[in-house]
């Protein structure tokens, strides 16, 4: 059997260096992957018309090949992803590295989706779950809380960005979520790495689960 190749997608520019490291496992592993950027075309004039109008409700977050952070507007960005997702078709997978809600909004049926990967892994641990949700901006809350509660959630929601990552804030935001109820932390975003959920994991009584990290090991199983 020919082995897979696939393409990982980040909605800003790539090379992700930040993802670096996770990446690279997955070329250890044997993964033949290819990092693409939704952005990468783009000039700056064009990115910057992708920023968030006062009346978009779903703000996407992501990096620069600078590494600076950049704020998008989801409805602006959705035709230049799936035309990146129909430039990539003769890739056996093609992994979006967000987790926002695309379900039912792109086309392509090789495209694999964290938020449906996570939502249905989330489900299979225990669906009765209240669940702590930490996502990179404040006006995030009713999306990320929203995706979530159309499968059923009960959630709580707090920010704090891994493209700005501060190891107090992030403590402070999960020990008072888990103050507040929550019985399984979710750091909703695939910016978080799972050395920032470590930082984390002796410090809480409850579960973590990084998304980037669950993904990552589908993706090795699957391929």
């Amino acid at each position: 059997m020919a082995k897979s190749k696939i393409a990982i997608v980040t909605i800003g520019q790539a090379p992700r260096k930040d993802m670096a490291p996770d990446i690279q496992q997955l070329k250890d592993a044997g993964l033949h992957v290819t990092e693409f950027g939704v952005l990468d075309l783009l000039t700056s004039s064009e990115i910057a018309a992708l920023a968030p109008a006062r009346e978009d409700s779903d703000v996407l977050v992501t990096l620069l090949a600078t590494g600076n952070q950049v704020k998008l507007s989801k409805r602006k960005l959705m035709p230049f992803i799936q035309k990146r997702i129909y430039e990539l078709q003769e890739f056996t997978w093609i992994l979006l590295m967000c987790t926002g809600d695309f379900t039912n909004s792109l086309s392509g049926k090789n495209l694999l989706l964290p938020d449906r990967m996570m939502t249905y892994l989330v489900k299979g641990m225990n669906a009765d779950l209240t669940l702590g949700l930490i996502g990179p901006e404040p006006e995030q809350q009713m999306t990320v809380a929203e995706k979530w509660q159309k499968a059923q959630f009960n959630v709580t929601f707090a920010a704090s960005s891994p493209y700005r990552f501060n190891e107090q804030d992030l403590l402070l935001k999960a020990k008072e979520l888990q103050l507040h109820g929550a019985e399984l932390l979710i750091l909703d975003c695939m910016g978080y790495s799972t050395a920032m959920k470590n930082t984390l994991k002796d410090k809480l009584t409850i579960p973590i689960v990084v998304p980037r990290e669950a993904v990552f090991t589908i993706l090795k199983a699957i391929c």
